[in-house]
């Protein structure tokens, strides 16, 4: 049988080992991204955290925003709700900003060829 191999997040740079290095260092953009590519349950079962893993295996929401909220919840991260806000906007923000530059790049590509083209 192959030994589980224990790995270690990273937020805000630091090693995520256990929960209380995760709840102090909560950094949503990191969580939201190890949620969204499935490294946080991953993480979740080999460090041997079950009812946080059923927990995050049970969320069900599709927006970035509730997903934030629900993790908050179970990982029990204490902030106050500005600071969510803002997080999320700057997220949000990242996120309009990488879809104007993909839209910005085709067209740029677009202009390069018409400008051969000619």
């Amino acid at each position: 049988m192959a030994k589980t191999i224990k790995f270690n997040l990273l937020c805000d740079e630091k090693p995520i080992r256990n929960l209380d290095d995760l709840k102090e260092n909560f950094v949503i953009e990191d969580i939201l991204n190890y949620y969204n590519n499935k490294l946080l349950q991953k993480w979740l079962k080999v460090r041997g955290f079950e009812e946080e893993f059923e927990k995050v295996n049970k969320i069900n929401e599709k927006e970035d925003e509730k997903i934030i909220y629900k993790l908050i919840e179970i990982f029990e991260i204490e902030t106050n709700k500005d600071k969510i806000e803002e997080s999320i906007e700057i997220l949000k923000y990242k996120k309009e900003n990488e879809i104007y530059l993909e839209e910005y790049k085709k067209l740029n590509f677009k202009k390069a060829e018409i400008i051969d083209d000619y």
